[in-house]
């Protein structure tokens, strides 16, 4: 989830995965995939930094996972034993 703020100042957060468009028409217009769109008070780049932080911080849990546990020496060692692979040993 990312905070932002609508140019009516209601503050809330907004999942990346669920917007389908940005537009920068003056203001910065986000569409969700439902149809609700917001005018927002962000800009338009700082929010696209938003999302980029938002979905790398996202990919670097993911890389921590084995078999979709967190990678602690215990479930790396049992990943082992049952013959799968990490994705950081490929």
């Amino acid at each position: 989830m990312i905070a932002v703020t609508c140019r009516n100042g209601e503050h809330f957060s907004v999942d990346p995965d669920h917007i389908e468009r940005i537009e920068r028409t003056g203001d910065t217009l986000v569409v969700l995939t439902d149809g609700t769109h917001y005018v927002l008070e962000t800009g338009f780049d700082e929010l696209l930094r938003s999302i980029s932080r938002h979905r790398a911080g996202t990919l670097a849990a993911r890389a921590r996972l084995v078999n979709g546990f967190a990678a602690t020496p215990t479930a790396t060692q049992l990943a082992r034993r049952h013959g799968s692979r990490s994705a950081s040993s490929d």
